[in-house]
């Protein structure tokens, strides 16, 4: 669904009223914005329309100090398509020197309180006929220049606006200190639309090379061609010129070599895109152009979050048309393979991945090769084109232990990592055939035929302090993102962040928050390769990587109710696998929810 942007035709009225209905809530706590995450809608593949936001003459004598601030605010959404649409609110000097486009994006709840002050010039400035009006409202959160959503709702904070009167009209003439561009929540919702830029995961030994990882971002919509989405297709081509930023930044690599141009903006007719390239693009190889279409083409036809804008790419450099073939579907999805999990009498089990009734879980695993040891988890690699390799955990001492079995061998090798802090708590295998360990505060990696190694987690603060546990990592298919996990003194907590191995050292870098409206995580796992299935108690909800929350008033985003005490979840694209405290396993169609048995046991998991 796709809101309808409001003019700003009849905003005194308007703003009257908002006015009133805050000064009836100043001074009472709201509950912060948003809500549960849901899955975006993607849609037809038809070229979404939307209304912009159309300034009017502005202010005059008849508005208030209030409502001039408000107008303002509400016409700083159409900055990037009319940056006077909010200047005309600002006295000449400031119109000047405001230039708030090159810093980060403010998104703030609405107000909660709103208020004006008489002006004192020993704190703001010279005297004169002035005043202030004070916004208050919840900091939510922070939008990148790149376009990288950091949700981070914090306490109400305050902002102070100094107007004076120009010619009988009230200007404003200081904004807030730290003031760049802000936004409420809800014009932020109606001119930014999530998409996904694609950069290339590096090659790596193991995998073959032509993986596209999505980078979700949010595009802005005000553009007086914005039917056409020519604008909106132009900024995402600049994203990809300008490289990954945020939480992927350093662990995606991009096709385009540095210095490479758009030559003009790109067009969209009848779902083709003409996307016309320069400079250092001149001097790619064949393949190089191939890898560049196929970013683009990736980045423009992508509906996961939002319509598509285009279905097919025309690529011209230096003004030439390329004959170039672009490979399909480049974005690796989640693995099907045999459902494992821990057996009640501590071994392991498993099961086709078509579940049936009735069905006999096999024995991966020999009494022999498992030996005495109490197995607490498992997992599977994916192994596409390989043979698949079993990992799993065992309870030794008040330590993290985990067996593997040593490439070209039958026996298993059991891997002390800890002998302190706390069991394994997740294993999870990447397509690369790298399996991720986690446990209390420490993570590892073992790499293919290699000796364990610690990751760092030294980036992922502020996100994960002293203190916090990992409960869980699950690695995305295409081996560069992870979802972690994590147990706090405020409740659990859903984050995502990049791998990157370099020689023999691993780290995960900096950690981005998602699924922020749901209470208290109890297991996720990825959905696909854009969405992650997130367990609470009593259900299972869709969660996006855009980082934002929902529309006020939206359906909630559930996917299915979730059975009796369930604590655990997998998934592979198509059936959903719960654990339940109870020692029982039930399965569910993603199609079709509806639970139904499958077989006693723990800690299901699916490959991956």
């Amino acid at each position: 669904m796709v809101r309808l942007r409001r003019g700003l035709t009849g905003l005194p009225g308007m703003l009257a009223i908002l006015t009133a209905v805050v000064a009836a809530a100043t001074g009472c706590a709201t509950a912060p914005s948003g809500g549960p995450p849901q899955k975006a809608l993607g849609g037809s593949d038809q070229a979404q329309a939307y209304a912009q936001p159309l300034p009017n003459a502005g202010p005059t004598a008849r508005w208030t100090a209030t409502q001039v601030v408000l107008g303002f605010l509400h016409a700083s959404a159409s900055y990037a398509f009319d940056p006077a649409a909010a200047r005309q609110y600002l006295v000449p000097e400031l119109r000047k020197k405001w230039h708030p486009g090159v810093g980060p994006v403010a998104v703030v709840g609405a107000p909660t309180g709103l208020v004006q002050l008489p002006y004192n010039p020993q704190i703001l400035g010279p005297s004169g006929s002035q005043v202030i009006v004070r916004f208050t409202g919840q900091h939510l959160a922070t939008l990148s220049q790149t376009g990288q959503y950091q949700y981070s709702p914090g306490q109400n904070v305050q902002y102070s606006f100094v107007l004076a009167k120009t010619a009988g009209v009230w200007l404003i003439e200081y904004l807030p200190p730290q003031q760049t561009l802000m936004l409420t929540e809800s014009d932020f919702e109606d001119v930014y639309q999530p998409r996904n830029l694609f950069f290339f995961a590096p090659w790596q030994t193991a995998q073959a090379p032509g993986v596209l990882v999505p980078d979700p971002v949010y595009a802005p919509l005000q553009s007086a061609n914005s039917a056409l989405n020519t604008d909106v297709a132009t900024g995402l081509v600049n994203g990809l010129l300008n490289g990954q930023g945020g939480w992927l930044a350093g662990a995606t690599v991009s096709a385009f070599p540095p210095g490479t141009r758009l030559l003009r903006k790109v067009t969209i007719t009848g779902k083709i895109a003409q996307v016309h390239l320069g400079g250092a693009a001149a001097r790619a190889s064949y393949q190089g152009i191939v890898d560049m279409a196929a970013q683009l083409l990736a980045t423009l036809s992508d509906g996961e979050y939002s319509a598509p804008l285009a279905s097919q790419l025309q690529l011209y450099i230096n003004n030439t048309l390329q004959d170039i073939i672009v490979p399909g579907n480049m974005v690796t999805r989640v693995t099907t393979g045999s459902l494992s999990f821990v057996t009640s009498q501590g071994s392991i089990g498993q099961l086709p991945a078509v579940l049936r009734p009735g069905a006999k879980p096999t024995a991966p695993l020999s009494q022999e090769q498992a030996g005495a040891a109490i197995i607490t988890t498992v997992a599977t690699s994916p192994g596409p084109g390989r043979q698949q390799e079993l990992a799993f955990a065992v309870q030794q001492d008040a330590g993290c232990a985990v067996d593997l079995r040593p490439s070209g061998q039958d026996a298993y090798h059991t891997y002390q990592l800890s002998s302190t802090g706390a069991p394994c708590a997740s294993l999870s295998w990447d397509d690369n055939g790298n399996l991720w360990v986690a446990a209390g505060q420490s993570a590892w990696l073992f790499p293919p035929n290699r000796a364990p190694v610690p990751v760092d987690l030294t980036a992922m603060s502020p996100a994960v302090q002293p203190g916090d546990s990992i409960l869980a990592v699950r690695m995305a298919p295409d081996a560069v993102r992870a979802a972690v996990l994590v147990r706090t003194p405020a409740g659990n907590r859903l984050l995502l962040t990049a791998v990157r191995i370099k020689g023999s050292t691993a780290s995960f870098g900096p950690a981005v928050t998602v699924g922020t409206g749901l209470p208290d995580p109890l297991a996720m796992c990825w959905y696909d390769a854009y969405h992650l299935a997130v367990l609470v108690t009593g259900g299972i909800y869709d969660v996006p990587l855009t980082g934002a929350g929902q529309q006020p008033g939206a359906a909630p985003p559930l996917i299915t109710t979730a059975p009796p005490g369930a604590e655990t979840l997998t998934a592979d694209g198509a059936e959903l696998v719960v654990g339940t405290g109870q020692g029982q396993l039930f399965a569910s169609a993603v199609s079709a929810p509806g639970w139904s048995y499958v077989a006693n046991g723990s800690d299901p998991s699916y490959p991956g």
